[in-house]
C-alpha cells in the first residue's frame, strides 16, 4: 500500500524535473498536429480568435461584438494576436497550455507515484482532450493551467499552514485561481476550494485568529481583483448594463434543452470512462492527505460542470485534470502502469475527431474559397455573414456590421434576444445598410433554427442577390455549404 508521508514526497517529487516538459510538448504537438493550421477547427476558437484580432483595431467586447464569454478568454487570444493573426499561433499557444498542465499533473503526481506514474498522468490527459474536444483553444484547455497550478501551490503550502505560517505561494495561488474565473466562470467552484481548504488549515493551526482571518480576507480579494477589475472597468465606462447582460442575465435567460444536454453528458461519461476505471484501480492502494484533497478537488469541478444546465462535450475538460492524477497512483505499477496506458491511448486514439491530416487542408482550401469569393465581388459595401464562418470578417478585412457576429447568436433560435439587441432588430438593421455581399448556409446549420432571421436574410438575398459560390466548409466535428450571395445592390429583382 502507497502513503505519501513527507520523506517519499521529498524524493519522488524531485525526480519529476523541468526537462519533461519537453517530452509533454512533443508528445502534445503530436497528437494536435493534424490540427495546425486549420482555419476552421471548431466555431467558438475561429470566433475568439476573430474576437482577439478585432481587439487589436479597436473592438471591445460585449459592446462592438457580444457573447457570454469573459473577458479573459478575450485577452488570451488578444495577446496571442500580437504573434499572429493566423490560426496556428492560437493553436501552438494551445499545445503549450496543454502540455505544461500535464507537467503540472506529472509534478503534482509525482509526489506519491513517482516519475512514471506523474509522466503517464500528464499523458493521459494529453491523450483525453481530443476526444472531449480539447483538442483546440477551448477556454479549459487555457484555464486548467491556471487551476492546476493553483492547486499545486495549495497542497505544497499544507505542511505551513498547519504551522501557522502563511507562504506566498498561497496568496499566488489564489491569484491564479482568480485569473481562471475570468476565462471561465465555472472555475469558480474549483477556486472556492482551493481557498476554503488553504483557509481551513490556516484556521485550526496555531496561529492567532485575527492573523488568520486577515491573510484568509486576503486571499478572497486577491482571487477576486481580476474580476472585480474587469466589471469595474466596464461600469466605469458606461457598458455596465451591456456588460452585466452578457455575464450574468444572458445565461440565466437562456432556454435549457435538458435530452440534448444529457445525452452529451452521457456521450462524455462514456468517453471517460477507460479514465474512470484506472482512477477506481488507483483508489485501492492510495491513501493519505493527497487522496482527501483530489477528491475534493474533483468534486469541486463536478460542481462546476453541472452547474451548467446546456451541457457541451468540452465542458468536462475540467475534471480530466484531477481525474488524471487520480490515475498516477495505479499507472506507477512496473507492469500494469504501461498497459493500462497503452490500453487508453488505444481508446483514445479510437475516439480522436483530430486524426485526419488531411482534413487541415480541404479546411484551408474552403475558407481560402470562401474569402476569394468575397473579395472578388467586394464593393466596398457590408459583408453580412449569417450563421457562418465569424473568421471570414477577419480575413476579408470587412468591420462586422453588427456584434451578433457569433454564428448561433443569428441562427440559432435559442440564442434569441439573449444579447442587449434584438436578434431580428439586428437583422433588418443590417440589411437596410444594403450589404453587397452575404454567406450563409444553404441550409440552417443550427437547432433549433432562429427561422426568423434565416427568412429574413433569404428574402433579401433572392430578391436583391445572386449566388457566385457554393463551397462545402468543414470543421472538425460537422460540413457545411456555404452560400456566397453578392451583387446585392447591382441585382434588384432577381430570383434564385
Amino acid at each position: 500500500m502507497t502513503h505519501d508521508g513527507p520523506p517519499s514526497l521529498q524524493v519522488r517529487s524531485q525526480a519529476f524535473r523541468p526537462w519533461l516538459l519537453l517530452v509533454l510538448l512533443a508528445i502534445a504537438a503530436a497528437l494536435r498536429f493534424g490540427t495546425f493550421g486549420d482555419p476552421n477547427l471548431h466555431v467558438d476558437e475561429a470566433f475568439y480568435q476573430t474576437v482577439g484580432v478585432a481587439m487589436h483595431h479597436g473592438a471591445l467586447p460585449y459592446v462592438d461584438i457580444w457573447d457570454r464569454k469573459p473577458w479573459g478568454l478575450f485577452f488570451i487570444y488578444y495577446l496571442i494576436a500580437f504573434v499572429s493573426s493566423g490560426p496556428l499561433a492560437y493553436q501552438l499557444v494551445a499545445t503549450l497550455f496543454a502540455a505544461a498542465t500535464a507537467w503540472v499533473i506529472g509534478r503534482f503526481a509525482s509526489r506519491w507515484a513517482g516519475l512514471r506514474g506523474g509522466l503517464l498522468a500528464g499523458i493521459v490527459y494529453l491523450l483525453w482532450l481530443d476526444p472531449l474536444q480539447g483538442f483546440g483553444g477551448q477556454s479549459p484547455v487555457f484555464y486548467n493551467l491556471f487551476i492546476a497550478a493553483a492547486a499545486l501551490l495549495v497542497f505544497r503550502s499544507g505542511a505551513e499552514l498547519r504551522a501557522g505560517r502563511v507562504p506566498g505561494a498561497v496568496p499566488a495561488a489564489m491569484l491564479l485561481a482568480g485569473l481562471a474565473i475570468t476565462v471561465k466562470p465555472t472555475a469558480l467552484f474549483e477556486a472556492a476550494f482551493l481557498g476554503l481548504y488553504a483557509a481551513i488549515l490556516l484556521l485550526r493551526s496555531p496561529a492567532p485568529r485575527p492573523r488568520a482571518g486577515r491573510a484568509v480576507l486576503g486571499w478572497v480579494l486577491i482571487g477576486a481583483a481580476p474580476m472585480l477589475a474587469i466589471s469595474a472597468w466596464y461600469a466605469l465606462h458606461g457598458y455596465w448594463a451591456i456588460y452585466w447582460q452578457a455575464m450574468v442575465l444572458a445565461s440565466l435567460d437562456r432556454p435549457q434543452f435538458a435530452y440534448a444536454a444529457t445525452m452529451r453528458f452521457l456521450v462524455s461519461f462514456i468517453l471517460l470512462a477507460p479514465v474512470l476505471v484506472v482512477a477506481t484501480l488507483s483508489l485501492a492502494t492510495w491513501q493519505g492527505e493527497a487522496r482527501r484533497f483530489v477528491g475534493w478537488w474533483l468534486l469541486a469541478a463536478l460542481l462546476g460542470l453541472v452547474s451548467v444546465p446546456n451541457f457541451y462535450m468540452h465542458y468536462s475538460l475540467p475534471l480530466l485534470v484531477p481525474l488524471s492524477i487520480v490515475t498516477a497512483s495505479f499507472l506507477s505499477r512496473p507492469i500494469g502502469g504501461p498497459v493500462a496506458l497503452a490500453c487508453l491511448a488505444a481508446w483514445s486514439w479510437y475516439n480522436a475527431n483530430t486524426l485526419d491530416y488531411h482534413h487541415t487542408r480541404r479546411s484551408q482550401a474552403a475558407m481560402a474559397a470562401l474569402a476569394q469569393a468575397v473579395r472578388s465581388h467586394d464593393d466596398g459595401a457590408p459583408l453580412f455573414v449569417v450563421d457562418g464562418p465569424p473568421q471570414l470578417y477577419i480575413l476579408t478585412g470587412h468591420p462586422f456590421p453588427t456584434p451578433l457576429v457569433f454564428p448561433h447568436h443569428l441562427g440559432d433560435a435559442s440564442e434569441r434576444d439573449l444579447s442587449h439587441l434584438s436578434t431580428i432588430g439586428e437583422t433588418r438593421r443590417v440589411l437596410r445598410l444594403r450589404p453587397s455581399t452575404v454567406v450563409m448556409p444553404d441550409t440552417p446549420r443550427q437547432d433549433p433554427a432562429n427561422l426568423e432571421v434565416i427568412g429574413a436574410v433569404t428574402a433579401y438575398v433572392t430578391q436583391h442577390c445572386r449566388k457566385v459560390a457554393t463551397i462545402d466548409t468543414p470543421d472538425v466535428l460537422t460540413s457545411s455549404r456555404m452560400n456566397v450571395w453578392a451583387g446585392c445592390r447591382a441585382v434588384r429583382g432577381h430570383q434564385s
